[in-house]
C-alpha cells in the first residue's frame, strides 16, 4: 500500500501537509482533519499517516494527556492499527512472492522506513509469538522468514 492509495481509501478524511505542528508532533488527528510533517520523507509521512488514521478508526476524545493509562492504550491502538494496515502479513506475502530479499526492498516496496518495518515485524511477534499461520504461509518473526505450506 503506498501513501497516496492510503490516502485515496479515506476520501472523507482531510489529509494535509503543513510546515507546523506542537511541538514534538510529526502528525496529528482531529475531527476528521490528519495533519502531517511536511518537512518528513516520504517513507515517513506514509507511517505517520497510517497511525494517525488509526487514531481514526481505533481511538475517541482527546487524548493528549500521555499521563493517563487510557490515553496510552489508545495510542498504541492506534500505532498497531497502523503496522497492520500497510505492513499487513498480506503484504509480507506479497513481498516474498516479489522476491525480495533484503530489508531495504521490502521497505521500499511497501514504502515505510526500515525502523517502522521492524516495529511492525516486533508487533506481530509479540502478538503471534515466533511464527504465524495466514493464506497459505508459515511467517516467522525473529528473524522475517516465510515459507509457503
Amino acid at each position: 500500500m503506498t501513501y497516496e492509495s492510503l490516502i485515496a481509501q479515506y476520501p472523507h478524511l482531510v489529509i494535509k501537509e503543513v510546515k507546523t505542528l506542537p511541538s514534538g508532533l510529526a502528525g496529528l488527528y482531529m475531527d476528521e482533519v490528519v495533519l502531517i510533517d511536511k518537512n518528513r520523507s516520504h517513507y515517513e509521512k506514509h507511517c505517520i499517516l497510517a497511525e494517525e488514521i488509526g487514531h481514526y478508526e481505533t481511538t475517541y476524545g482527546d487524548i493528549t494527556d500521555l499521563k493517563k493509562l487510557t490515553n496510552l492504550k489508545l495510542e498504541l491502538a492506534a500505532r498497531r492499527w497502523g503496522y497492520e494496515k500497510i505492513v499487513s502479513l498480506d503484504k509480507l506475502i506479497e513481498c516474498y512472492e516479489s522476491g525480495f530479499k533484503t530489508v531495504e526492498e521490502v521497505c521500499t516496496h511497501l514504502e515505510v522506513t526500515e525502523e517502522y518495518l521492524m516495529t511492525s515485524i516486533a508487533h506481530y511477534h509479540s502478538r503471534f509469538g515466533v511464527s504465524t499461520i495466514h493464506e497459505g504461509y508459515e511467517i516467522f518473526f525473529d528473524p522475517l522468514y516465510l515459507r509457503k505450506l
